[in-house]
């Protein structure tokens, strides 16, 4: 959890008005089944729409992985550890390194979290490239994937990536491995990124089939996509990731930290 978010959590109703009395307890309903069966990583009351959170002053990876909820996935000359090179929060981040050297593929470090089933949620981190890298052809940095209750491999989902711009920077982009949408066209303006500094993405994903993506940078909607291909599996699973086939400077870094799964939005300020 972010340092706000530790100390100012409190109850939100929703994002949008009042609920009714029915669709109130069906949200607190759904948390509550969420944290029993997943385990969540600070102590909950049903008046908390975080699900799950993680900000690594843990020191190690456990809020990710304890009792099952989640793992690395890591190939050749790869690494995730939790390092205090840097931190959005705290004195802890997440540190994934890939050594941007595939053969016509994109591939590197990924941890996961599966986040249980949520049929409108909130995903959120933050991240940090510490310096300008050209990534060919990009970098994906958070996933939205799926399984089935009973486990197995994630499927693959929805994607947040970032683009080299020749100007130096970055662009934010949004992809699906369905092949009825792949790559989106940008929006625009278009989100723009730089390396150096700390920045926050937030999903809000409804994975029914035609089910809806929204997505802010550092607080900003600059994504409002419907008729979505939706989830494969019953559970969702966060993601985040440093994938490209390449990048110059090699190896590429990403700092992650501050990551979280709501029923209602975190935002840039965390306050719940």
């Amino acid at each position: 959890m972010t340092a706000a978010l530790k100390q100012r959590s409190r109850t939100r109703l929703g994002s949008r008005g009042h609920p009714t009395p029915s669709a109130w307890l069906a949200r607190r309903f759904q948390l509550a089944v969420a944290c029993l069966t997943l385990g969540c990583s600070d102590p909950l009351t049903l008046g908390n729409d975080v699900v799950w959170s993680a900000d690594q002053e843990t020191g190690d990876l456990t809020q990710w992985t304890a009792d099952g909820g989640g793992n690395p996935y890591l190939p050749t000359d790869s690494s995730i550890e939790v390092s205090t090179e840097a931190a959005h929060s705290g004195t802890h981040a997440i540190k994934l390194v890939n050594p941007a050297d595939w053969d016509h593929q994109d591939d590197g470090p990924e941890l996961f979290h599966d986040a249980g089933v949520i049929d409108d949620g909130y995903y959120s981190a933050w991240f940090l490239l510490p310096k300008e890298y050209h990534l060919e052809p990009q970098m994906t940095l958070m996933r939205l994937r799926s399984r089935d209750a009973d486990g197995g491999e994630p499927f693959n989902g929805e994607e947040l990536q970032l683009r080299s711009l020749p100007v130096g920077g970055y662009v934010l982009q949004i992809f699906s491995n369905n092949a009825g949408f792949l790559l989106e066209p940008l929006a625009d303006p278009a989100p723009r990124i730089e390396a150096g500094r700390w920045f926050q993405l937030e999903a809000r994903y409804e994975p029914q089939s035609s089910g809806r993506l929204r997505v802010w940078l550092d607080g900003v909607l600059v994504y409002d996509l419907d008729g979505r291909p939706g989830a494969t599996g019953t559970n969702m699973v966060l993601g985040i990731c440093n994938v490209a086939e390449a990048a110059e400077p090699a190896p590429l870094v990403l700092f992650v930290d501050d990551a979280a799964v709501s029923l209602s939005r975190v935002s840039v300020t965390g306050h719940l």
